[in-house]
């Protein structure tokens, strides 16, 4: 049993050692993360508190203004578009 323990922590430490090594390659310097940085505050991927998290992410639906306004008149007419509370969950015509 001691022959086979000795072993498999020997090669678990060198897994260990060489995983540390490959993420001192991957360190940034403290340029590329401010660089980072402002390329999200940019985006609007950055947020500070808790009251904008998670960050809004833009939504690409490629939709035009008027297609998706043509849709919400639809669904406002077929009784599927509720607002507020109160009427949650919209009544389904079944």
């Amino acid at each position: 049993m001691k022959a086979l323990v000795t072993p498999l922590f020997l090669s678990l430490a060198l897994a260990g050692a060489a995983a540390h090594a490959a993420d001192a390659h991957s360190v940034k310097s403290g340029a590329q993360v401010a660089t980072e940085l402002q390329e999200a505050k940019a985006s609007g991927q950055y947020t500070f508190g808790e009251l904008e998290y998670p960050a809004a992410q833009p939504q690409t639906t490629g939709l035009t203004n008027q297609e998706v306004q043509a849709q919400l008149q639809k669904a406002k007419a077929n009784g599927e578009y509720t607002f507020g509370e109160l009427e949650y969950p919209p009544a389904t015509s079944h």
